[in-house]
Parts: C-alpha cells; structure tokens; sequence
C-alpha cells in the first residue's frame, strides 16, 4: 500500500505542500482578502502594498481624446462607475458599452435581463474629439452583468445622437505581456472621465484569472473603466484596488479571456473580433463580382 511503502506523515506533508502552492498561485481574491466594499461604486478595496507617493495622474489633453471619447460615466441607484463603448451598430443606431458587475447586486443573465428591464445612464463629456461644453445624459439598457470571482462584468446598450467612436474587445490571440503600459479610463472619485498611464505586472492569461497593474492604480469610480491599447483594443475591466487614495497600490481587472468566455456563454459573442473603427485601412479591397457577395456590416473598400 502507498501509505506503508511511502510513509503517511511524509504523504500528509506533500499534501499540504501541494495545497500551500496552490493557494499561493490562486487567481481569485478570498473574500478574507477584501477589507471593504467603497460606498461609491461598491468597489472593492483588497489587501495589497501600500506604495503612497501622490495623487494619480489624471490626464484630460487632446493627445488622449480618442480614448477619452469611448469612456463614459454609468449612474445608476444613486451610484457611480465607469465604462467605455466597445461596439456601434449604424443600422439600429446602438452603442454597446462595457463596464463592471458590482454596480448591481448579485448576477443576471442576458435571457433575464430581457424580462426584468434594468435601467440605467450613461454620462459622456465627449462627442468623437468635440469636447461638449456640459456633459450630456443617456437612458441605457443594462443587457447582463456578473459578480462572480473572476468574471466582475456588464453590458449596457443606449441610442446615442451621434455616431461614437469605440474600442472593439480584443481577440483571444491578442499579444499581452507583464511589463507593457496601457490606458486606464474611468471616473475617479465620480469626476470626469480621466485616462491613466498604468503597467501591467500579471496578465490574466485563462478565465477567472484577474489582470493587475500598477502605477495610477484605481479610486473608487474608476470601477467598470477599461484598460485601452494603442492599437484600439479593449483588453481588460477594472473592478478592485489595493489603495483608494495615493495611486501606488495595484488595480485589479477582469481579464480578456473572462470577458470572451462570459459574453460568449451569453449569447454576445457575435460582439466579439470586431476591428476598430480605423482598421478599415487595412481590409484588402475584395471583388464585388464574386457570385455570393456577402460582405462584413463594416467593411469599407478604399483604394490602394
């Protein structure tokens, strides 16, 4: 038998080896590890390093308006959050916006969102690169949201009066590494949509595994704010932080791979490969003549 040939105290001492390693390695955040839940926008606040060295750095110049324009305010029970428009539809006039799950309670799936009708708003102070001289208001959709570890998400629909530039939710090959800057974007402390510099230091690489960053970590409000490439790609969700004053603590983000799996499981996954608005430029032009003539909604044929 094992337990004779290999000795019980000597099995019992690998076991828990094992299991310390696997609590060591474990992508989800205990609720022991998470001190309190921020009456603004119920985002958690997690045990972390505590790196205090000033205010984060909000930055509103133009050089950062086409991240600016996508982000948005949600306002919903007396309370606040962030999101940012990762799809438009020009035949239904539809934004689709992207946000957290923990600005509502518990979970709804996409099938019981369509009974129960869950209302909200979204805030923008951005046309496309007009700066709007107020902010202006928009009834919203809330079409599902998740508070399960791992999978902090939402999406919301609205009917915009004009045609909002978006930032399509990366693919699953999309090129993440430990190391590289992105935008972060959200509403810190409830004020205007602000967009941060912000490093990655682990990248959600499977489901239910949260990305983190540092430097500009989140406040309160910046919850359902995306993380936002160069290239135009949403990649990933702010739901928590280790500090919610200095910026020096780590943000935590529902990963790219949770966002596609629960989409997907949703009934959303047609949302998802969707190339930014400006990739048209690199659709090769493709023959018209060709007998089935089916063509993407936003392909647009531009000479070389």
């Amino acid at each position: 038998m094992i337990f004779k040939d290999f000795g019980l105290e000597k099995l019992l001492i690998l076991v828990a080896g094992a299991l310390a390693i696997l609590i060591a390695v474990s992508p989800f955040v205990p609720e022991s590890d998470i001190l309190y839940r921020h009456p603004l926008d119920n985002m958690a606040v997690v045990k972390g390093p505590y790196k205090c060295f000033g205010a984060p750095q909000e930055d509103r110049g133009i050089e950062y308006r086409r991240f600016l324009s996508a982000s948005v305010k949600i306002s919903v029970s007396g309370s606040s959050g962030s999101g940012t428009i990762c799809d438009y539809d020009p035949i239904t006039n539809t934004a689709w916006v992207i946000s957290c799950g923990h600005l509502w309670g518990g979970n709804m799936s996409a099938e019981e969102g369509k009974r129960r009708q869950v209302k909200a708003r979204i805030i923008t102070w951005y046309h496309n690169m007009e700066k709007l001289d107020e902010p202006k208001s928009y009834p919203a959709d809330v079409v599902f949201y998740s508070n399960s570890n791992g999978y902090d998400l939402s999406l919301l629909k609205f009917k915009p009066d004009w045609q909002p530039h978006y930032f399509p939710i990366a693919p699953s090959n999309y090129n993440l590494q430990i190391g590289q800057h992105h935008h972060s974007t959200g509403c810190d402390g409830g004020r205007e949509v602000a967009r941060y510099d912000v490093k990655i230091i682990r990248v959600g690489d499977s489901p239910g595994v949260d990305t983190l960053i540092v430097e500009n970590s989140p406040r309160p409000g910046r919850s359902g704010g995306g993380l936002l490439t160069d290239d135009g790609y949403y990649i990933a969700i702010c739901w928590g932080t280790t500090d919610t004053r200095s910026g020096g603590g780590q943000g935590l983000f529902t990963s790219l791979p949770s966002i596609r799996k629960h989409f997907t499981a949703q009934g959303y996954g047609w949302i998802l490969n969707k190339l930014p608005p400006m990739a048209a430029r690199d659709i090769p032009i493709q023959d018209r003549e060709n007998p089935n003539k089916k063509f993407p909604k936003d392909y647009i044929p531009l000479p070389l």
